[in-house]
């Protein structure tokens, strides 16, 4: 048998230390003391010990399923790998799922509702908010009818519109298309930073003619690649400088045409 020595209270409180046969033994919410109904000088016996220990750790898991939970708009999903991550068993999860749906926090569209306006208001556009809750969970569907409700009007394009502010818009086209696949990367609609970042990206020149803006490629390539235009060798090696500053094929031959051009010029 063994004896219940010590129920202390913590300094703020909230919770209960219990002392089992003079040894510090579970540290309790003080409404899990008055539910098991402990006292000091009570015998237990081991049923009794199993009784209290497993009120205990399910205790844990509530409390870290709350922590998880409140505030941070959780799908099932991501709810159930968390406590299985915490080593609860299948019991133990259908119990601490079943409180939190009595308590309302356990409503996928609500939690979906604030999930999509916490990652807004942190600044994430529209795809990568979808991309990130499908990820963890949440169905097709209440996905998009979550972002549809919650995202404001003109969200992104005012997000982009603040990123390039900070940002601005590199002269030079290899720095744009960086800029560009960066943006990308964060959520940004692939057509939205093109408009915004390459306007006249339609207006391609001539075939013949390299992009007004390639004249300092141009003069790079003839001073690296003199012999290009003769050498397929240096030739593939500008091309791959090239490439590595973002140009895009067409523009990269046509900048080497012009710099061949420029030297049977000279």
């Amino acid at each position: 048998m063994s004896v219940i020595t010590a129920l202390r209270a913590s300094s703020n409180g909230a919770a209960i230390r219990v002392e089992r046969d003079g040894r510090k033994w579970l540290r309790l919410p003080v409404h899990l003391v008055a539910d098991l109904g402990l006292s000091t000088g009570e015998e237990m016996d081991e049923a009794r010990v199993a009784q209290i220990e497993q009120a205990a750790e399910l205790e844990r898991l509530w409390e870290a399923a709350l922590r998880f939970t409140v505030a941070r708009g959780r799908c099932h999903r991501e709810v159930v790998r968390r406590l299985r991550d915490r080593r609860a068993d299948e019991k133990q999860v259908a119990a601490v799922l079943a409180r939190l749906s009595a308590a309302g926090l356990s409503d996928e569209e609500a939690n979906a509702d604030q999930r999509v306006e916490r990652l807004a208001m942190r600044g994430w556009p529209g795809r990568r908010i979808r991309s990130e809750m499908l990820r963890v969970g949440f169905a097709h569907d209440t996905v998009a009818r979550a972002l549809a409700e919650g995202l404001p009007a003109g969200h992104d394009e005012q997000l982009l519109e603040r990123a390039l502010e900070r940002s601005g818009v590199p002269e030079s086209a290899a720095d744009r298309t960086r800029l560009a696949d960066r943006l990308v990367r964060q959520g940004f609609p692939p057509a939205a930073v093109r408009d915004a970042i390459r306007p006249h990206e339609g207006t391609r020149p001539s075939r013949d003619a390299a992009a007004p803006e390639a004249g300092e490629m141009i003069r790079q390539v003839r001073r690296r690649y003199p012999d290009q235009a003769k050498d397929s060798g240096a030739r593939r090696r500008a091309l791959g400088w090239l490439a590595r500053r973002g140009v895009g094929a067409d523009d990269a031959r046509r900048i080497l045409e012009a710099a061949g051009a420029e030297d049977d010029a000279a």
